[in-house]
């Protein structure tokens, strides 16, 4: 007798054992088919809605979630909470609308992390993705819609925040050129994730602005941060700079100010370019100066980060550091040309001027044109640029 046979039978003589493997069989086809539905309205979520995660670790979480409260609808959100003296969005689930649009939203409380976090999923009925990106936007404040945040990042992590307003790069005064070339690099890297990963190099952006004081490094990087809706994070101590790096998010913009002379001079043959103190030099700074190395190899980093370093005396850094690899861009920052120093006087003055001119930094400048009249301005101009000539004053051999 077969298994089959021997398993026919004994099922036929026993009704009980029959029921018992009848219900087994029938309870695993039902289990097979339970899934089936799922899996169609997974899919069917996935094609239809377009969905949005925040955390509460995020800056725009307090104001997402005051968003929602303006325009859930109330008879599907029965939860609540006592915000501010107010019963507002609770813990749970509901429905609300949008720029005539439905989402739905779930808020919840994670307490598994060693610090508690809240977050808020958001999934509107719709494929069209700029829905949730102007969802975002407008849950913001105007007074945060016209400003950036700056984060402060010491030794030991984040020292605060504050806000500063957009600036505009029509109101830096750097040579035209300057200004190209950094937004088609920043432009051309921020879509650039694909061509990195080709190529197996790391998808980040390290450049370096040097020049004298006064020369507008600074105001052009807040313009940077600005136009392309970045925030800065703004490193005060190299010490412990790849644990901020790896907090860094797409949206964030490093800047390392004076990168020189926060550290007392990222360079191994000393401040003065003497190899002879070198030893002392590693010796006092070889942490700082590692760390840097490390950081900004591209090994500790996450994809698309980028930091702007700025420094006044270019050669007092080691070459290890603004090697190519570490660094993209080397650009250089001096005083205006005549034709920037004359759109500067126009948006002072609101007309054309400066005849005779020599080079003067976007600093000076702007102290000139602050404090004099334009005619006493184009005058002083004229003085500075004709006692600047040189007059070869040698006298003509005679002819032989």
């Amino acid at each position: 007798m077969s298994i089959i046979e021997a398993i026919t039978t004994a099922l036929a003589s026993n009704p009980i054992l029959a029921a018992g493997v009848g219900t087994l069989l029938a309870g695993s086809v039902l289990y097979v088919l339970r899934a089936v539905p799922e899996k169609i309205m997974e899919a069917l979520g996935t094609a239809l809605w377009t969905k949005v995660s925040i955390e509460s670790l995020s800056s725009e979480y307090a104001d997402v979630d005051h968003f929602i409260e303006k325009r859930r609808i109330n008879f599907f959100s029965r939860s609540l909470e006592l915000k501010e003296g107010a019963l507002q969005t609770g813990f749970g689930s509901g429905w609300g609308t949008y720029d005539g649009k439905i989402f739905k939203y779930a808020k919840a409380r994670s307490t598994q992390q060693v610090v508690p976090y809240e977050t808020i999923n958001v999934a509107f009925l719709t494929r069209d993705r700029s829905v949730a990106e102007r969802f975002l936007r407008d849950s913001q404040p105007a007074d945060r819609r016209n400003s950036i945040s700056v984060t402060l990042y010491g030794a030991n992590g984040s020292t605060g925040s504050l806000r500063r307003n957009k600036r505009s790069l029509d109101t830096v005064f750097v040579d035209d050129a300057v200004k190209s070339r950094l937004v088609e690099r920043i432009t051309w890297f921020i879509g650039a994730e694909q061509w990195h990963a080709e190529r197996g190099i790391p998808w980040k952006l390290g450049i370096i602005l040097h020049g004298p004081p006064g020369t507008g490094k600074t105001s052009l990087i807040h313009a940077l941060a600005s136009s392309f809706g970045f925030n800065i994070k703004y490193i005060k101590s190299l010490h412990g700079l790849g644990a901020a790096f790896m907090h860094g998010t797409a949206k964030d913009l490093f800047v390392i100010e004076d990168i020189d002379t926060i550290s007392g001079g990222l360079n191994r043959s000393g401040p003065d370019g003497n190899a002879a103190n070198a030893a002392n030099i590693v010796a006092q700074q070889s942490s700082p100066f590692h760390e840097v190395l490390n950081a900004m190899d591209g090994m500790q980093t996450p994809d698309g980060l980028k930091f702007i370093a700025t420094t006044n005396h270019i050669g007092r850094l080691d070459p290890a550091i603004i090697r190519p690899g570490r660094i993209d861009e080397v650009i250089e920052i001096g005083p205006l040309s005549l034709a920037s120093a004359r759109r500067m006087f126009k948006a002072f003055y609101g007309r054309d001027g400066i005849g005779e001119y020599s080079p003067r930094t976007g600093a000076e400048l702007q102290v000139m044109f602050s404090t004099k009249t334009a005619e006493e301005a184009e005058a002083a101009l004229a003085a500075s640029a004709r006692s600047s000539v040189t007059v070869n004053h040698s006298p003509v051999s005679p002819p032989a």
